[in-house]
């Protein structure tokens, strides 16, 4: 079970590096400097878009860190390119690839898992998984994507779902 969430935290992390590619060449066609899609934020009280990358990049790796066991590998927060996010993203893509089902069969739904960034307090592998984790990825994720959707980038719902299988019934 935990296995398929590293998966899809891949498939998603692997679309939003595509959106930002498309970004990307979007701010260079029209001479623009793309960095300033970094700063870019929805609402005033809200982190900017670098920090969304960061934080979906790092839900994901301290997910997967967790649920196996496994101590996360520590990425310095000074991204001042998209070059340097997308590099964060293959970072955390490279990681999260290393894993296999048989890193997580030991995790059982009501072990305790140590929380990244809350000194001495745990959570169940469940809770963890499915009502942190995977909520927060999806929530940075999707602000990140919708800032950029929000400064005009020409992308769609299919730039972040990604192609998928669909079999006659």
């Amino acid at each position: 079970m935990y296995f398929q969430l590293i998966q899809q935290f891949s498939r998603t992390l692997h679309q939003l590096d595509g959106v930002l590619a498309k970004a990307d060449a979007h701010a260079k066609a029209r001479n623009w400097d793309p960095t300033k899609f970094l700063t870019s934020k929805l609402a005033p009280d809200m982190l900017p878009f670098v920090n969304q990358i960061r934080i979906s990049c790092d839900t994901a790796k301290n997910a997967a860190a967790g649920l196996s066991g496994q101590e996360p590998p520590k990425h310095e927060d000074n991204e001042q390119t998209f070059d340097d996010l997308r590099g964060r993203i293959a970072k955390c893509l490279a990681y999260l690839e290393g894993f296999k089902a048989a890193d997580f069969e030991k995790t059982k739904g009501d072990a305790i898992i140590k929380m990244p960034n809350r000194p001495g307090k745990g959570i169940k592998a469940d809770d963890l998984a499915w009502v942190r984790q995977l909520p927060n990825f999806y929530f940075h994720a999707v602000t990140a994507y919708d800032i950029l959707r929000a400064g005009g980038v020409d992308v769609g719902k299919t730039d972040f779902l990604g192609k998928y299988d669909l079999v006659d019934l």
